[in-house]
């Protein structure tokens, strides 16, 4: 294995450090005595001014320097005046005629290692006074021409080193500001030499991944921060060298084991010849973000599923008149088209069933004129021929100037829901046809009695008018009264046959016009001869207006008939008190057909009176449960409902239907 697969590095970046040449506070090896098909060992550089530590920041002194401490910049302090009395005193007081004075640059490079721009001024001012003072001192009164050459001398270079000290110190402090700089952003920014060991390491480093300054120092990032690379690092590395940066996604660790998604952004540093030396990142922390991303991207595959289970779709529509429009894929699948259409109006009106579609302009102009609340059912005709029923709700949500009308809604596939209904009522259709069979049972009594007694009437009118016709002066008068009073008995017969076959007969629900009072009349009419075999009064106590209501006149009267005969069975048992059944009809306020159906009997049990309408729960031995629960499916199709509630003495069953005629005024 090459040494820079080793490393991590690609040989192609390697092949450019291998020519690099030092530049300022950066180095690498020469690689003239190794072979040229390996990597060399590429000596970590440093940061300009010995500015490694990015985290912990040297101090800027009252002039703007740069001190790496307190301590320190008293011992070098020290050490400068210290160094400074030992060559005055050479100098000054010995007879060694040397350029002593010029170790007074080593002065000044020791006050301006403290840092301090304003100690290296004031000690290149001393010395430059020394240097006088001791010319002075061991010259007088006359000064030799060597002398004041090697006074001249060392004043010079203690210029010189002075403004080269003060130069550096201006840099330094620059730096350092920039440094402070960077570490005040939130990013991690982080500065490696081509083999990953960190030169730089901000605030924000040490804050994203929990390694401090001195830690982080000296150490290779990939380790320290274990880092996962998309694909590897050697392709990271060689897109780098090829562009120059790169961005992307790396999975890191904490140093608390915490696993980071970091957003890097890496640039190659190159000296002024182009050859890299270094690589700078910025990073990021988006693991709330990936995560937050991932949440909502799960949320939506389930939203999305959910869609499909419920076969309902979501949709939005908003802009100035609410035409702009989103669908969510249900709504695609539910329209029978493809995703890549643009949802419109025009798709949904091309889509809806002929004698649907002024129903969907009306919704859609419903949401143009701003209604808070939209809902609709539909229908949809596909291009296969198949009729769906749809539902369509929608809220209006809020009004921006971005956004204008901004409607929330749902369209709904009911087609299943439809078909259920649509099975249930043809099934409580067969089982209140089994009702009425039944109930025809309980009274054959009476329609014998009640078809047998107009045959007889009509056999005694008959015997009647033949006596008047075979006198010897036929009563033409006479006979023809009684013809026609047998034709009012047939007619009556044939009626209660109709009621009878009607009951009977298996057929769809109608809705036409009831007269409530008949509806009544007909019911009793039917009950009447239970009733006095019972020993029960029947009563009817009928509204003076004869009011309508909307429906099957056979169902309304099966649910009479069974209130009815359900009264009469309750009273069997009363012996102490009168046995009565009131009938009475009424219109109340809101313009509704009110019919009470009151008796005598026992009345309601407190824990019965919740269950009464129930399937399948009865209050009798030999009862099914099935008739009270009909009466109220029958009710509830008509658009009415129906309760009980306890009398004085016995039970109230109360029945309320819309009204249709003029008469509920």
């Amino acid at each position: 294995m090459q040494a820079s697969e080793r490393r991590g590095v690609p040989d192609s970046l390697a092949g450019d450090c291998r020519q690099a040449v030092p530049q300022v506070g950066f180095q690498a090896t020469s690689t003239a005595d190794q072979p040229s098909d390996t990597m060399p060992e590429v000596r970590p550089f440093d940061m300009p001014f010995g500015l490694n530590g990015g985290v912990r920041p040297a101090t800027p002194s009252a002039k703007g320097g740069l001190a790496s401490s307190k301590l320190d910049s008293r011992l070098l302090l020290a050490g400068a005046a210290l160094l400074a009395m030992c060559v005055f005193a050479f100098d000054a007081f010995t007879e060694v005629h040397v350029a002593i004075a010029v170790l007074y640059v080593v002065v000044v490079q020791l006050a301006a290692a403290s840092g301090s721009l304003r100690a290296t001024n004031i000690a290149a001012a001393g010395c430059g006074l020394l240097t006088l003072l001791a010319l002075g001192l061991a010259h007088e009164p006359s000064y030799a021409g060597g002398a004041l050459a090697r006074c001249a001398i060392s004043l010079f270079a203690l210029a010189i080193s002075t403004a080269l000290a003060v130069r550096h110190l201006r840099n330094a402090g620059a730096i350092n500001e920039y440094v402070q700089l960077l570490n005040l952003t939130h990013d991690a920014i982080v500065v490696y030499d081509l083999g990953g060991t960190v030169k730089f390491w901000n605030r924000g480093a040490q804050t994203l991944y929990g390694w401090s300054n001195e830690e982080a120092l000296g150490k290779d990032i990939h380790n320290l921060t274990n880092t996962q690379f998309p694909s590897s690092r050697e392709a990271l590395y060689a897109s780098l060298h090829r562009d120059g940066h790169w961005e992307g996604e790396l999975t890191r660790t904490h140093r608390d084991g915490r696993v980071l998604a970091v957003e890097s952004r890496i640039a190659l540093w190159k000296d002024d010849k182009g050859r890299p030396v270094a690589i700078m990142a910025t990073n990021n922390d988006v693991t709330s973000r990936r995560d937050s991303a991932k949440e909502l991207e799960r949320n939506h595959a389930y939203a999305e599923e959910a869609e499909k289970l419920s076969k309902t779709g979501s949709l939005m529509r908003y802009g100035s008149d609410a035409k702009q429009m989103y669908w969510s894929r249900e709504c695609y699948r539910i329209l029978g088209i493809t995703p890549e259409t643009e949802p419109s109006l025009d798709i949904v009106i091309a889509r809806s069933h002929p004698e649907d579609i002024e129903l969907v302009r009306a919704l859609d102009q419903s949401i143009r004129n701003g209604e808070p609340l939209i809902d609709g059912t539909h229908r949809l005709l596909m291009p296969s021929g198949e009729v769906k029923h749809v539902r369509f709700v929608a809220r209006r949500s809020t009004t921006s100037p971005e956004f204008g009308q901004k409607y929330v809604g749902a369209l709904m596939d009911i087609t299943g829901v439809v078909a259920a209904e649509e099975a249930l009522q043809r099934s409580m259709s067969e089982l209140a046809h089994v009702m009425r069979l039944s109930t025809l049972g309980g009274l054959a009594t009476t329609i014998a009695h009640e078809v047998t007694q107009p045959l007889a009437a009509i056999v005694t009118w008959a015997d009647t008018a033949l006596s008047w016709l075979d006198r010897p002066q036929p009563d033409i008068q006479e006979a023809k009264a009684s013809i026609e009073q047998i034709i009012i008995d047939a007619e009556r017969s044939t009626e209660i046959v109709k009621q009878i076959r009607a009951m009977a007969q298996k057929r769809e629900p109608q809705r036409i016009a009831v007269p409530m009072n008949a509806l009544v009349n007909d019911a009793a009419r039917l009950v009447a001869r239970e009733c006095r075999m019972a020993m029960v009064d029947l009563e009817l106590e009928l509204h003076p207006n004869e009011a309508s209501i909307k429906g099957d006149p056979v169902q309304l009267q099966q649910v009479l008939v069974n209130l009815l005969m359900n009264a009469i069975q309750a009273m069997a048992e009363i012996r102490e008190r009168r046995r009565f059944l009131k009938v009475r009809t009424r219109v109340d306020l809101h313009a509704a057909a009110r019919i009470e159906v009151i008796d005598s009997g026992p009345g309601l049990r407190e824990e019965d009176a919740h269950k009464l309408f129930g399937a399948f729960y009865t209050t009798k031995e030999t009862g099914l449960g099935m008739g009270l629960s009909i009466c109220r499916s029958i009710v509830e199709a008509h658009g009415g409902r129906i309760w009980a509630s306890q009398g004085n003495p016995g039970a109230v069953f109360h029945l309320e239907l819309r009204l249709i005629s003029e008469g509920a005024s």
